[in-house]
C-alpha cells in the first residue's frame, strides 16, 4: 500500500485547507488502494475567518488542531514527517495553504514557506517521488523547490490573472486550465488542479481530484515497475 502524505492547513477554505478536497482526496487515495496519513504545523492560525460571512475574528486557533476535526484526529506534526517514510504528497488548496504553511509573498516576491513545509518537499522532490498541489497550494510548491530547479515547472492555478502572475514570477510555466482538469509535469512529477479555488460543484471538484490523485498514483506505479525491472 502506498503511504501518501497530506499537509493540512488548518479546517475550512478561507482559513485552512479546502475540507471537499481533503476528504475527496482522501476517499480516492484510498478506493485506489493508496493509504492517505495526515500532518500539519503545531503552530497558530494566522487568522480565523467566519465562514458564515467571510469576516476576520480576534479568535486564536491552532493549525494542527483545526486540521485534526477533519480526520477524526489522526494527524502528526509536520515536523515529524520525512520523505524516507512516504511514497509520495499532495497539499489540498485553501486560503490556509498560504496563510498558515507560509508568511507572505516578501520583497523578493516568493512565499516564505514554513521551514518543515519547505524540508518536506524538497525531500520528496530530491528523492524523485511525486507531489501533487490543489489551488492555492501550487504557490507554495513553486517557492519551496525554485531554487533546486534546473528547468522550471509546470504548473496550473486556474484563470486568475493575478495568481498567474505570481506563479510566473516564482519561475514557473502555467497552464490555464478548468477546474476539472489536473496539470501533469513529467520531468519533475508534480501534478497541480485548481480544484475549488475556481468555485466548483462537489462533483467537479470530485473529477479535479481523482484527476490528481490519478497522476500522483501513477508516477508512483511507474517507478515501481522501473524498479522491478531493473
Amino acid at each position: 500500500m502506498n503511504n501518501i502524505a497530506l499537509i493540512l492547513s488548518g479546517c475550512g477554505t478561507y482559513d485552512g485547507s479546502d475540507i471537499w478536497e481533503v476528504v475527496l482526496i482522501s476517499y480516492q487515495l484510498e478506493n485506489r488502494g493508496g493509504n492517505p496519513i495526515f500532518f500539519a504545523p503545531n503552530i497558530e492560525q494566522k487568522e480565523v475567518i467566519d465562514h458564515l460571512n467571510q469576516a476576520s475574528l480576534s479568535d486564536k486557533r491552532n493549525v494542527l488542531s483545526e486540521s485534526a476535526r477533519m480526520v477524526f484526529g489522526k494527524i502528526k506534526e509536520i515536523k515529524d514527517l520525512y520523505g524516507k517514510d512516504v511514497d509520495g504528497l499532495i497539499l489540498p488548496g485553501g486560503g490556509g495553504a498560504i496563510n498558515n504553511l507560509a508568511d507572505s509573498l516578501g520583497e523578493e516576491n516568493f512565499l516564505k514557506v514554513n521551514p518543515d513545509v519547505k524540508r518536506i518537499l524538497r525531500e520528496v522532490y530530491r528523492r524523485k517521488k511525486p507531489i501533487g498541489a490543489c489551488g492555492l497550494a501550487s504557490l507554495i510548491v513553486a517557492s519551496a523547490l525554485r531554487d533546486i530547479l534546473e528547468t522550471p515547472l509546470t504548473l496550473t492555478i486556474g484563470k486568475d490573472p493575478k495568481l498567474i502572475r505570481q506563479i510566473e514570477e516564482l519561475g514557473a510555466v502555467h497552464v490555464i486550465s478548468r477546474g476539472t482538469e489536473a496539470v501533469v509535469d513529467s520531468e519533475h512529477k508534480v501534478v497541480s488542479t485548481p480544484a475549488s479555488l475556481l468555485k466548483l460543484k462537489i462533483i467537479e471538484i470530485a473529477f479535479a481530484t481523482e484527476n490528481l490523485v490519478s497522476g500522483v498514483l501513477d508516477f508512483i506505479k511507474l517507478t515501481h515497475n522501473r524498479r522491478s525491472h531493473a
